[in-house]
């Protein structure tokens, strides 16, 4: 087994240590050391999540950042999820017996071992798997992380039907680690005339370079036998542009997108809202500014397009700002 599993589940087992809960014990109720079990100081929820994330090729590019929630969503820190079967939680069990020879805490560890042992030998024969407190995984990097407020532990679960009240991984916790993974992009809005030659009183129309591409992610779990996955999709649905100025009638524009080119678009030439600057920027500049929000849906699988698609909080990006510059148009009358 590599090093770095067998860390993993001595770690793991390391939460029978703390508070010498019995076998029987039907609720979690096992603190975890957690960290090296052969010296260092003991790190609470340190064991990460077997979940994994899957960016689809949506051409966010290499600029693309982390949506910004209009409303409120909740990331999990952690949850309980399947770690081994009970072959697996035995040998790691033994193991850590092992590297406690001798050591402060080993007869405690031997007695909960043989409690295990006697109560249904780990569950062996039995279908399901033993659950750990898990924590999200630290190359995520999801905004606004709340702390684990949970009491770490381990349980074991028959047939991946985890009971009423235990913090167990589902397909909605899923979504929102998708959705605090989602990037998006923060394309510069295309000018027209574009920002260097604008003048006084002629209307602004808005594009993109190119159609904006719908961003999906997937999270899924599958291990020891457990499957589930969330998916979540984001479309972009309107543009709102700001002038930078009072000085234009009118100072904001908000157009809806529509599909173009196997992506998502704006054209204003047709529009009834178009910027017109009222007044030059007098050898100076006006800070023109867009900002971009989603629809962002998610389903319960490792489709984004399946049904059905379940509302999440919009996401919304702003575009690259440019620096305006407005003239005016100087008119020779003769008579």
């Amino acid at each position: 087994m590599p090093e770095h599993l067998i860390r993993r589940r001595l770690a793991a087992v390391a939460v029978l240590l703390a508070m010498g809960a019995a076998a029987a014990v039907p609720t979690p109720a096992f603190a975890d050391f957690g960290g090296d079990p052969g010296g260092g100081t003991p790190t609470p929820w340190s064991i990460e999540s077997h979940v994994t994330l899957t960016m689809h090729d949506n051409g966010a590019g290499a600029d693309a950042k982390h949506l910004v929630s209009s409303g409120a969503w909740d990331p999990p820190a952690c949850w309980y999820e399947p770690e081994y079967s009970p072959d697996q939680f035995d040998a790691a069990f033994q193991a850590l017996l092992h590297s406690l020879s001798g050591a402060s805490g080993g007869a405690d560890a031997q007695k909960q071992y043989d409690a295990l042992k006697q109560d249904h030998d780990f569950h062996r024969g039995e279908n399901g798997a033993w659950w750990v407190m898990v924590k999200s995984k630290k190359s995520w990097d999801l905004p606004n992380t709340t702390p684990c407020t949970q009491s770490p532990g381990v349980q074991w679960v028959p047939a991946g039907n985890p009971p009423a009240g235990m913090l167990a991984v589902t397909p909605q916790m899923l979504s929102k680690i998708a959705y605090g993974a989602t990037k998006l992009p923060s394309p510069t809005v295309k000018l027209s005339p574009d920002a260097g030659r604008q003048t006084v009183n002629l209307p602004t129309f808005i594009s993109f370079d190119q159609p904006l591409q719908p961003v999906s992610v997937t999270a899924s779990l599958d291990y020891a036998g457990f499957s589930i996955a969330a998916s979540t999709l984001a479309v972009p649905v309107a543009l709102n542009v700001d002038a930078g100025t009072d000085d234009a009638s009118p100072r904001s524009c908000t157009y809806d997108f529509t599909q173009s080119g196997g992506g998502y678009q704006v054209d204003s030439s047709s529009s009834s809202c178009n910027i017109t600057y009222t007044r030059s920027s007098r050898g100076g500049t006006y800070p023109l500014t867009g900002r971009v929000t989603w629809r962002v849906t998610w389903t319960p699988s490792k489709d984004p397009h399946a049904a059905p698609a379940n509302p999440l909080p919009n996401g919304l990006t702003d575009s690259t700002p440019q620096n305006v510059v407005v003239k005016e148009i100087q008119t020779t009358v003769t008579g």
